[in-house]
């Protein structure tokens, strides 16, 4: 008896679209189409940066920054972690309190930042323009420090963007910032 070749399910529909079988070719051109949605469907789930800021939630590998409507922390606030936002527009105070429901942009008056977990500097800085731009408050610690800004100096209700640097205080921010 001949040994007869072992094909996958892959060769053999490429081998019936060869010979022009219109099984063939739907089942290849399926296959095809199948894996390419499955990577396209993976690159979506992949999409967001590991920089990319998380609303709600932080977490201890990545610094955050707790926006409060109030001075001296009172009522409703915002948490922001793991990134920078460039334009505030569009985020709203969403926990309990005075402000709960308004937006965040330009209404700000305190704030406070906790550092990551890494042994390495990380800041917080919030700008008074979109864009990270103009008068800022600026936030620095380590290993899990928190500093507070009970009274933003720079950007007290005037504050339309967060931008997040790790590894160094003074890399990337203008030098009128005030230093928390």
């Amino acid at each position: 008896m001949e040994a007869r070749p072992v094909w996958s399910a892959r060769q053999t529909n490429f081998a019936m679209w060869q010979q022009g079988g219109t099984v063939g070719k739907s089942r290849f051109f399926g296959t095809i189409l199948g894996t390419a949605a499955l990577i396209a469907g993976a690159g979506v789930l992949n999409a967001a940066p590991a920089s990319a800021a998380v609303t709600g939630t932080c977490y201890t590998d990545r610094p955050c920054i707790w926006l409060y409507y109030n001075s001296a922390y009172e009522g409703s606030y915002i948490t922001i972690g793991g990134g920078s936002i460039s334009n505030l527009d569009g985020y709203t105070f969403p926990y309990a309190g005075a402000g709960k429901g308004l937006p965040v942009k330009n209404n700000a008056a305190s704030a406070k930042m906790r550092a990551d977990d890494s042994f390495y500097p990380s800041s917080m800085t919030v700008f008074y323009y979109s864009g990270y731009g103009g008068p800022c408050d600026r936030f620095m610690s380590s290993e899990l420090g928190i500093k507070e800004g009970p009274k933003l100096v720079r950007t007290y209700n005037e504050n339309a963007s967060v931008k997040q640097v790790l590894g160094t205080y003074q890399a990337n921010h203008p030098s009128n910032c005030f230093n928390w």
